[in-house]
């Protein structure tokens, strides 16, 4: 049988920069229109996909600690009768987090000033997540012989070139 974690990492999704460009453009505009200080994608693994605006602490330990965050909470949510809860919302003296579950693997999080208004967040981050989960969802749906398109495009033999350069640089690892 496959853990939860397992399943999640054998549905990994794949994204090409295409994809990041039009995450960090959705990303851009809300984070603009919202007066947010930064907004991110992560998947559930707590991986950075995309981040737009400022924050002055590393996004990679914010992203894996949401990351965490949000399994416990998925725990307490199960105690309660619900399968998980889509949105968390944590608010501080100074600083607040919006928290919202895109499909079944991916949060986008928002941080923004508490003089902000919650309720303006929570309308301006539902229109994002439909923005941001019709991007993930062209990248979940994307088919294996999409992949290899673009690779037709690096030449049919990159793979091989491409190793042959590395171990004439670094040896035969």
């Amino acid at each position: 049988m496959v853990s939860d974690n397992d399943a999640l990492r054998l549905r990994r999704l794949v994204f090409y920069a295409a994809d990041i460009d039009r995450i960090n453009a959705v990303l851009l505009a809300f984070v603009k229109k919202a007066n947010a200080q930064s907004a991110l994608v992560i998947d559930k693994e707590g991986h950075m996909v995309a981040r737009q605006g400022f924050f002055k602490q590393d996004t990679s330990a914010l992203s894996a600690l949401v990351s965490g965050s949000f399994a416990s909470t998925r725990e307490v949510a199960r105690l309660l009768g619900e399968p998980e809860f889509r949105v968390l919302f944590h608010q501080g003296q100074g600083q607040s987090i919006h928290i919202t579950l895109l499909g079944e693997r991916t949060l986008c999080v928002t941080v923004f000033s508490s003089a902000i208004k919650a309720g303006m967040i929570q309308v301006l981050c539902k229109e994002l997540a439909v923005q941001l989960e019709a991007i993930l969802n062209e990248a979940a749906k994307r088919k294996p012989e999409d992949q290899e398109k673009i690779n037709e495009g690096l030449g049919k033999n990159f793979s091989d070139e491409m190793k042959n350069q590395l171990d004439a640089l670094f040896g035969n690892l």
